[in-house]
């Protein structure tokens, strides 16, 4: 099977760290897989496309940037332009497409050749601003079949898209064995933040965007003002940094804004509980994250984090925009070693049994071949 996949690059040094700490991996068991890929990145400032090279992996760069704004559709018609070379020279049997700008320049390109192979786009948002819908929409139409992450994504897919769900193909995610962490680097990370062994340690990695939550998360604060000892540890950027910033300060526990950070492994193990507070979520690879980590959860119930999160296992749910019953969730976690650490167990058992890297790309290429059967060639 030849896969080629076109992505937007990454903007920052950050996201290329993200990409290649999540995908690179990915890519490589695909290949294990008997897979041949070939990765096109419109744009790279973040410097995305040498780690590739680097792993092994080919990669493409074509000069244009698809931003999901208005500014991407001047230069569509160049993205299209290269695409159909590029298209040419692969002869691809899946072209896959992630996110609705890349997805919208590969399906014009890939339908003005007719080529041959399936066309692919990869949902990965649950929402967004109504441009970024209108361009999903198209994404959808130009491709022949959708891919997404969990089946409440699949029946959201489908509503916002206006596609039959027997269109979606749903293909669960994954991530990697995270690497050891040494008990003195906890420690030491501990005490580099004036937090006691004694202390209780809420954990957050996320963006900083409405959509995340993170907000409800701090007003919750409140209602564990008499809970002693608690720290939480906010691990990320994004643009509501400085309203978020704000609302910590009113906080009556102490918040640690860690900013971007490439070693969440050890932040993971650092934290003893894991918040995921989010309004709305496809499925959260910082859960599986977390799972991997061993470490309980409590999170919200939206998207594919009712598929993720086992309620009463590996973690709580809560209903979102709920702070009480949020700071409820994390009391009980919180003042609940043995419960915590089975709950973590379990997350960890979970992740080992449907969630690695080796399962994502298997649930990804069996997407393939059943998209590839039940789409009639061109």
């Amino acid at each position: 099977m030849q896969v080629l996949l076109v992505w937007n690059g990454p903007a920052n040094a950050g996201e290329r760290s993200i990409l290649v700490r999540r995908e690179i991996p990915l890519l490589r068991e695909l290949e294990e897989q008997g897979v041949r890929l070939s990765v096109v990145l419109f744009g790279d400032v973040g410097g995305l496309r040498a780690e590739l090279e680097a792993a092994g992996i080919e990669a493409q760069l074509l000069a244009p940037v698809l931003p999901p704004s208005p500014v991407a559709l001047a230069r569509l018609p160049a993205a299209v332009f290269h695409l159909r070379s590029v298209i040419k020279r692969f002869d691809p049997d899946i072209l896959e497409g992630t996110e609705p700008m890349p997805a919208i320049a590969l399906g014009l390109a890939a339908r003005q050749r007719r080529v041959r192979g399936a066309i692919v786009y990869r949902r990965q948002h649950a929402g967004g601003r109504r441009r970024l819908h209108v361009g999903s929409r198209l994404a959808a139409r130009l491709a022949d079949r959708v891919i997404v992450s969990s089946e409440a994504m699949r029946r959201t897919a489908a509503a916002d898209d206006r596609m039959p769900l027997d269109h979606i193909e749903v293909a669960a995610p994954g991530t990697s064995e995270p690497g050891s962490v040494a008990s003195d680097d906890v420690a030491a990370a501990r005490r580099s933040l004036g937090i006691s062994d004694s202390d209780r340690v809420i954990g957050v990695v996320s963006r900083f965007r409405w959509e995340k939550g993170i907000d409800v998360l701090l007003r919750s604060l409140d209602h564990l003002s008499d809970t002693a000892g608690v720290h939480l540890l906010i691990a990320g950027t994004g643009p509501d940094e400085q309203g978020l910033r704000q609302l910590a300060s009113r906080s009556p526990l102490p918040v640690h804004f860690l900013g971007h950070r490439d070693d969440v492994e050890l932040w993971f193990v650092v934290a003893d509980v894991i918040a995921i507070p989010s309004r709305r979520e496809s499925f959260g690879r910082v859960t599986l994250e977390a799972m991997a980590a061993g470490r309980p959860l409590v999170a919200t119930r939206v998207g594919g984090l009712m598929e993720a999160v086992a309620d009463g296992e590996t973690g709580l749910l809560v209903p979102p925009e709920d702070e009480i019953a949020l700071a409820g969730a994390l009391r009980t976690l919180l003042g609940d070693r043995d419960l915590a650490r089975r709950y973590g167990q379990a997350a960890r058992a979970a992740f080992e049994s449907r969630f690695t890297i080796k399962h994502m790309a298997t649930e990804r290429r069996s997407a393939w071949e059943r998209i590839m059967a039940g789409v009639r060639k061109r």
